[in-house]
């Protein structure tokens, strides 16, 4: 008995599933002209359905076909071909045609279709959107929309004003980013790669310029893509001219460290180790610098980088005059000597014979008196 019920329901789910799966098959409409629309244009449109069987009917007694179209003033011709045999159908105007099951329906042997031809003008739009060029659906016995019977195609309508708007914006995109590339040039910054993406990116507005609108849309995407990559890498190279900078005063130092170490065999003077201390900070900052750079934080390596600098410029300053110190050390030492020891003991000299003239002078004048 159960066995029974149970089939009996997948008899009962079969047929159901079959008036459910019945419908209609729209072959790929033949659209003219091809591509984006723009307001006014005249457009043709030719397809064909063919009824699926639904059970006993070609299409369900109580259920309607309905054609759609958003063009203006459409202009339908609608025939219908039975067994081979063509019956045109009224000529129907307006956006919609509607077929009744009355008018479709026939015996499930009898082969159906219907050819459809379509005449049109494209609506204006006041933004780019899509529209709907055809539509085929079938509606129920209540008129609502089956969903799985649903079949359209669409086509972008252009409105010129969104092009020009949107090639205008790539347009101040790009003169920004000419305006960071010879910021950059002025202070040293290697440009050469962002110089590559600019041109790129220019040749890709200009042709966007003379373009249908999906092309255009393409050519001004690939124009952004380029100015954010270019800009990206011309925010690379100021950071690595940044860390070439800041490499400048350490390597600079480290000469002259060698030069107290090796030439005058100086290791323990503070003023050396103070030098060696603010050179080593410099070597952290500027390792942090590359670091973050490696790892595309350019503005923060930059940070870095100056920090670098300025700590290397100190260490560089204070080498540099340590050195002046050495050198007045050792030409001013012999002068010092001169001025103090050899003149005093000129000065003591000058100042016996002197005394001794002084004497010898008076003992002169005193035999001369006698």
């Amino acid at each position: 008995m159960q066995l029974r019920s149970l089939s009996l329901g997948i008899v009962l789910f079969l047929i159901v599933g079959i008036q459910i799966a019945a419908g209609v098959t729209v072959s790929d409409p033949v659209i003219n002209p091809t591509g984006d629309l723009t307001a006014g244009t005249n457009v043709s449109v030719s397809f064909k359905i063919d009824m699926t069987p639904s059970g006993s009917d070609t299409f369900p007694k109580d259920n309607t076909l309905q054609i759609f179209t958003d063009l203006n003033n459409a202009k339908w011709v609608v025939t219908m071909v039975r067994d081979g045999i063509e019956h045109p159908v009224p000529q129907e105007f307006g956006r919609s045609v509607y077929l009744s099951g009355w008018v479709l329906s026939y015996p499930s042997s009898v082969s159906e279709s219907l050819r459809v031809s379509l005449e049109g003008s494209v609506p204006s739009v006041t933004k780019t959107m899509n529209k709907t060029i055809i539509l085929v659906q079938e509606l129920d016995g209540n008129n609502a929309v089956i969903p799985t019977t649903i079949n359209t195609r669409q086509r972008t309508i252009v409105n010129p004003t969104d092009i020009t708007q949107n090639i205008a914006v790539r347009e101040a995109d790009l003169q920004t980013f000419r305006t960071h590339i010879d910021n950059k040039t002025q202070m040293g910054v290697n440009t050469t790669a962002a110089e590559q993406r600019y041109a790129a990116a220019q040749a890709a507005v200009l042709s966007a310029k003379s373009a249908n609108y999906a092309a255009a849309q393409v050519a001004l995407g690939t124009s952004t893509s380029l100015i954010e990559d270019g800009e990206k890498l011309l925010d690379k190279a100021w950071s690595d001219k940044e860390i070439e900078n800041a490499a400048t005063p350490i390597a600079k130092t480290n000469e002259l460290i060698v030069y107290f170490q090796v030439n005058k065999s100086i290791t323990s003077d503070p003023r050396l180790s103070i030098v060696v201390a603010k050179k080593e900070s410099a070597e952290q900052y500027l390792s942090s610098a590359k670091d973050l750079n490696a790892l595309g934080n350019y503005a923060f390596s930059r940070i870095k980088a100056k920090d670098a600098f300025a700590k290397g410029n100190e260490s560089l300053t204070d080498a540099v005059n340590f050195k002046m110190d050495l050198m007045k050390t050792s030409t001013g030492g012999g002068i010092s000597w001169l001025n103090t020891t050899t003149l005093g003991i000129i000065a003591v000299v000058i100042v016996i014979v002197a005394i001794a003239g002084y004497f010898l002078l008076r003992k002169k004048n005193r035999w001369e008196n006698y």
